[in-house]
């Protein structure tokens, strides 16, 4: 499941938007406009971010503020079509600017396409990202939070295994033979079981729930996005 941090005016009640990309499939992280600091973790976090303001010209430093902690797609949606303002918007470090009236649906696809383009930029670079998430390939080094987690060779190897192969199922026998480079024995189920849960000790919030690693029962397991 992708996470998106909205942020809005929230004085100016519930945000409907919220309820249409939550039905949509997403996880939706709420905030407002006023106070970038209290979200800085959430930033962290969300795979796009959604700026959804009236007036822009009053949040062009907030999305240069964003634009520095994160490079993960910034969408601003808005009833301003001055040229000028989107422009500056922009400039600003904004991705992509849709002018009120929108269709949802096109909202919908255009974080569907801009997730999809951030991941694709990326890879090539030699790190993966999901939520707050970085492996760094060349480097063999892994951030949660922006903290560095220690990781032995082999922990790495597992995890950015299925990093790499994200949203696919893939069983131990697979994972095992691509990463201990060893013929199946009589313990390799066991041995594959053993270095998920150390995984998932150091980069799950809640080991018996995990958000990353997940597992299907009887075959493998499952990176998530």
């Amino acid at each position: 499941m992708y996470h998106i941090l909205l942020l809005h005016e929230m004085q100016k009640g519930p945000c409907k938007l919220k309820d249409y990309l939550q039905l949509s499939g997403y996880d939706v992280m709420e905030g407002g406009l006023n106070s970038l600091a209290e979200y800085e973790k959430l930033i962290q976090k969300a795979d796009v971010i959604l700026l959804y303001c009236e007036q822009v010209q009053s949040y062009f430093v907030l999305c240069e503020k964003i634009r520095m902690q994160t490079q993960i797609p910034i969408i601003i949606l808005s009833k301003e079509d001055d040229e000028w303002e989107k422009i500056k918007m922009f400039q600003s470090g904004a991705d992509d600017y849709l002018v009120e009236p929108f269709k949802q649906g096109e909202i919908i696809a255009r974080v569907q396409a801009h997730i999809a383009r951030y991941r694709r930029l990326t890879r090539p670079f030699g790190y993966i990202r999901v939520r707050g998430l970085c492996i760094e390939v060349l480097s063999r080094r892994v951030l949660l939070d922006n903290e560095e987690v220690f990781f032995t060779a082999r922990e790495f190897d597992v995890l950015l295994y299925l990093a790499q192969r994200a949203d696919e199922v893939v069983s131990k026998q697979d994972l095992y033979i691509a990463v201990w480079e060893d013929q199946l024995g009589d313990g390799y189920y066991n041995s594959v079981s053993a270095y998920i849960k150390k995984i998932r000790k150091k980069i799950e919030r809640d080991p018996e729930n995990p958000q990353y690693i997940e597992t299907i029962w009887g075959i493998g397991y499952r990176f998530r996005t």
